[in-house]
């Protein structure tokens, strides 16, 4: 990912998550995590990547960067994905398999802006927690 690409793709979000109501500080040069944003009821930890393409490979290093910063923080870590001309997908950790040393992660799976921002809840979790 280019750094202007990611850098348009972080404000974009950053935008997005203001208009949802949300408190948004930008971490530039990524030293820990890309965005952090909180409304009172939710704090995400974001590192945000932008893509052409129909895949992208979250290194293990920046999942572990991640884990570690949200753990700390006492925030929900989340891996937002511009997918350009398709829009965006959220992933949690626990939505990805490792394989050897990154994550794969795919346009066609994710969760929407509104799951990830708790307006709208995934119909599996609600089938879950049903039980």
């Amino acid at each position: 990912m280019s750094y202007g690409r990611g850098a348009s793709a972080e404000r974009e979000l950053i935008k997005m998550l203001e208009r949802a109501g949300f408190a948004v500080v930008r971490s530039a040069g990524s030293k820990k995590v890309d965005v952090v944003a909180g409304n009172g009821d939710i704090c995400l930890c974001i590192e945000v990547k932008s893509t052409k393409g129909d895949k992208l490979y979250f290194r293990l290093e920046d999942m572990d960067k991640l884990l570690d910063f949200s753990e700390r923080f006492g925030c929900t870590p989340v891996i937002a994905v511009k997918f350009v001309g398709r829009g965006w997908r959220f992933y949690r950790p626990s939505d990805l398999e490792r394989s050897g040393m990154s994550y794969p992660v795919t346009a066609k799976y994710g969760r929407s802006f509104h799951e990830i921002t708790g307006r709208q809840v995934n119909l599996l979790e609600v089938l879950g927690n049903a039980e």
